[in-house]
């Protein structure tokens, strides 16, 4: 029958800290800075190399269009030549109709038809990588969001199991001095230990989640969050 009651009094103070992690644990939306997040998808797009990449593209397919419409320059040839007056005498006949200066400029069809379809060309494939940009954008602000819910989520989680093991230690201690007074049994107290080391575990378990979910985020936005205010 005592082995019994134990057993329930475990159960019961199992089913307290539960209950207790969950209530907590319900104000986690409230928690939310909504001004400090968008700060970090602002340095996220300034800073993460991948993003860095997708506008470097665009600005590598922007500059193609300028290149395209200087091809309509490649249509135009001109060409001179330089007639001495005095050719004749030089070299004792003179070949050319005109003497002095002659300038001449040729003109490219097939050239100046195709530019155009470079130019279309070359825009559209700028099109494409904005709109590749803004998706990306977009995907990165989504997992940033993500990351900060996975951080704040993970501070809460600390939170209350950092007070769990606190509570459960002060129990654990209070069974110790009953037990060494003779008012609980061996198996009392030892059962008290165990969920006192377990709450410990967990505790240290959630130190080390909150301090991957921190890494996550920091490596997205390239700044510590100590430094963003």
């Amino acid at each position: 029958m005592p082995k019994l009651m134990t057993r329930i009094a475990v159960f019961f103070i199992i089913l307290f800290f539960s209950i207790k992690d969950t209530n907590a644990q319900e104000s986690f939306i409230g928690n939310i800075n909504y001004q400090l997040l968008e700060k970090y998808i602002e340095l996220a797009k300034q800073n993460y190399p991948k993003r860095k990449m997708y506008k470097a593209s665009e600005l590598s397919a922007k500059a193609k269009i300028g290149v395209a419409r200087a091809t309509y320059l490649d249509a135009f040839t001109a060409s001179y030549n330089y007639s001495p007056n005095n050719a004749s005498k030089i070299t004792g006949a003179n070949t050319y109709i005109f003497n002095g200066l002659q300038l001449g400029v040729f003109f490219n069809l097939g050239i100046l038809f195709r530019t155009p379809a470079y130019v279309r060309q070359a825009k559209e494939e700028h099109n494409e990588k904005v709109y590749q940009a803004q998706e990306y954008d977009i995907l990165l602000a989504s997992e940033v969001k993500q990351t900060y819910y996975e951080y704040l989520r993970e501070a809460a989680d600390l939170k209350v199991k950092a007070q769990t093991y606190i509570d459960n230690k002060a129990a654990s201690d209070g069974l110790r001095y009953k037990f060494e007074k003779g008012e609980v049994t061996l198996d009392q107290y030892t059962k008290a230990k165990t969920l006192t080391s377990y709450a410990n575990s967990e505790r240290l378990l959630a130190e080390l989640n909150l301090l991957k979910a921190k890494d996550s985020l920091e490596a997205l936005i390239g700044e510590v969050l100590e430094n963003v205010k």
